[in-house]
């Protein structure tokens, strides 16, 4: 088997609005800190070539998706389809669509976008050569902390006691406490390595306006520098309700708390990659498909009612255009609005009488026996026991956000009907799930069955 890696930026213009933490905060970047790419890996096998490409955004909507592959298959050939797509989930870049008022997208970074990641591919083709692959995990521990059932928002935790390496969390069983790699060594030489970790990249919060790719981001980069020669590419695994120990708090902090974690990460990827042990991949296989989950039944005349009530809140004589006023988070005018808007989409989708139900993306890349699969929600963490006991391959790695955006929550935020049950549904201009916490894991182990 032969692989190649490679990387194209695709960091935008200062000025462009960045993707994240809630509707119309017109974040406009004002510095980049690092820049962002987009890097590939392209397997292939005699006559058959799959591509793995990891963007440095908050996500990937699926008519962005289906261009970017449609614009990797132009360059390299070989089908659309074989081109599987993850976002990283920084928050700290453009806004690319996919969620109302979550940041304005830019139409000429949105039209330059594929041909740019494309460049990756393009790359890693010329790179093309037979490796060897390893495979470790590796703890990686008091990072990350569950923002559901633990103290997740840490704008109010102590900060010096956080930026403690030796820091751990209340709950650390809620949080993802190992790192998943997979190395590629041609001629001894390290030339490719992949990471997996399940954690928000919202180091840097509401309050900056920078370009960079969290501490996700600043780790690859560090690795790429102590390891030479060597592209590394992250991906998220189910980080739903997983945040880094330190977010949301104020610029200098912020900085701070980047270099910290970002530094911590690094150290438990280089502590995997050296325990990295070869693995036996003759072969490879990938597989995408489109999958249909049940909703909450939501009548035409129940979204109309909700769209009149909001409208009549904005037409009440002294309403303003500032966005944080209201009485919960949840309820401020930017909240409405953004729900308003997820609510005239889901309208203007009815067909008849029937609401709509758009599909998921679920792909997968099988190497040897290790099993990427992915999907285009953010996966809570509890969701991936099932299908982890549920596939038949030796390593798995559950990928959120590959060729979508939205949420797949547990049993218990959805029956909340809060933020991730209910709120972000509307605003990417969908209903919300009625059983996303069963059906989802188990599309996700009929896909690893499949890449057998």
């Amino acid at each position: 088997m032969k692989a190649g890696f490679g990387k194209a930026d695709i960091t935008p213009r200062l000025g462009v609005q960045l993707a994240g933490y809630g509707p119309y905060r017109n974040r406009a970047a004002k510095e980049i800190v690092t820049p962002l790419f987009a890097r590939a890996l392209v397997v292939e096998q005699g006559r058959k070539r799959a591509v793995l490409l990891s963007l440095e955004l908050g996500g990937t909507p699926r008519r962005l998706s289906e261009r970017i592959r449609t614009a990797v298959a132009a360059r390299i050939g070989g089908k659309a389809t074989d081109v599987m797509i993850s976002a990283t989930h920084t928050h700290s870049s453009p806004a690319v669509g996919g969620m109302y008022a979550w940041g304005e997208a830019d139409m000429l970074y949105l039209e330059t976008l594929p041909a740019r990641a494309a460049e990756a591919a393009v790359q890693a083709v010329a790179n093309l050569t037979e490796v060897e692959w390893r495979h470790a995990h590796a703890p990686c521990e008091g990072i990350a902390v569950n923002r559901d059932t633990d103290t997740g928002f840490a704008l109010n935790e102590n900060f010096s006691e956080r930026m403690n390496p030796a820091w751990r969390p209340a709950k650390p069983e809620h949080t993802d406490p190992t790192v998943r790699v997979l190395t590629a060594y041609a001629g001894g030489k390290l030339v490719g390595l992949l990471h997996h970790f399940g954690c928000h990249p919202v180091v840097y919060g509401e309050k900056t306006a920078a370009i960079h790719g969290d501490y996700a981001g600043v780790a690859t980069l560090a690795l790429e520098k102590k390891f030479p020669g060597a592209t590394a590419l992250f991906f998220p695994g189910a980080l739903g309700d997983i945040n880094p120990k330190l977010n949301h708090r104020v610029i200098a902090e912020s900085r701070r708390a980047l270099k910290a974690i970002a530094k911590q990460y690094a150290a438990a990827v280089v502590a995997a990659v050296r325990g990295a042990e070869p693995i036996l991949a003759k072969d490879f296989a990938v597989l995408r498909r489109d999958a249909t989950f049940a909703r909450q039944r939501w009548s035409r005349a129940k979204v109309d009612r909700q769209i009149a009530d909001l409208e009549a809140f904005f037409a009440t004589p002294g309403r303003t255009d500032t966005p944080f006023v209201g009485d919960t988070p949840l309820t401020t005018n930017g909240m409405k609005m953004a729900r308003l808007q997820g609510l005239r989409a889901v309208r203007a989708d009815f067909r008849g009488a029937t609401p709509p139900n758009p599909s998921v993306c679920v792909h997968g890349l099988r190497i040897g026996p290790v099993a990427l699969l992915g999907c285009g929600l953010e996966v809570y963490h509890s969701l991936q026991a099932s299908v982890l006991a549920g596939s038949p391959h030796a390593h798995n790695w559950v990928i959120s956000l590959v060729g979508g955006t939205g949420y797949a929550p547990d049993r218990a935020a959805t029956e909340r009907a809060g933020y991730a049950g209910d709120f972000v549904p509307l605003v990417t201009g969908e209903l919300p799930y009625a059983r996303v916490y069963d059906e989802l894991p188990r599309a996700l182990v009929k896909l690893a069955r499949d890449l057998r």
